[in-house]
């Protein structure tokens, strides 16, 4: 039987993982007052090879996503958000959407392409949305630096894999603007940690 990917957060799987996290999304949420701590540093690269460090913050407000491609649950979910979000602010050139693959060495340029077709993204036309990729024990420090944890499990249909819900928001000197370990964010605080780009 082929094998297959699936993700939810740290917790077991399913539709009541879906209404207890929005049951307590503003419990859980980080929110704006992250210190503005500096992100921590990294050197990866995107999907299609493009470099992809500290220094791509530079002039721009990112969102920093921990995600894979082959995700049927969680991932899509914060990926549709982020349209929405991004629809809603009017698409500004200043921010960028930064997914960070969890699975470094099953997602394939095609998959990631796919994941992005599925929510209407063309990064042909619109280099802001990213996958970041790299080797294996590069990402692996970076889950680990940015405190996100993976679990995976085989189950009988495939490999269940389980990995800590979190997105960053980085200023366009690299500092942490905001922490949300919810993908049902605070609208007021996301808008308050975005306002460098949208002011």
């Amino acid at each position: 039987m082929p094998r297959r990917s699936r993700s939810t957060s740290e917790h077991p799987s399913g539709l009541s993982v879906l209404l207890q996290t929005m049951a307590l999304a503003l419990l859980l949420g980080g929110g704006a007052d992250a210190d503005a701590k500096p992100f921590p540093a990294f050197a990866l690269e995107n999907y299609d090879g493009r470099p992809f460090s500290n220094a791509s913050f530079a002039g721009k407000t990112t969102i920093v996503i921990p995600t894979y491609a082959k995700c049927i649950f969680a991932c899509p979910m914060i990926t549709f958000f982020l349209t929405e979000l991004d629809r809603e602010l009017g698409s500004p050139a200043n921010i960028q959407y930064a997914h960070v693959s969890v699975q470094p060495t099953e997602d394939t340029a095609d998959e990631i392409l796919e994941h992005f077709k599925d929510h209407g993204i063309d990064t042909e036309h619109d280099s802001r949305w990213l996958f970041i990729n790299g080797p294996e024990e590069e990402v692996l420090t970076f889950l680990t630096d940015t405190d996100v944890h993976v679990k995976r499990t085989q189950v009988e249909d495939g490999v269940l894999i389980e990995h800590t819900i979190r997105l960053f928001v980085v200023g366009p000197h690299g500092e942490t603007l905001a922490k949300f370990d919810t993908y049902f964010w605070d609208r007021e605080e996301m808008l308050h940690a975005l306002r460098h780009a949208i002011e």
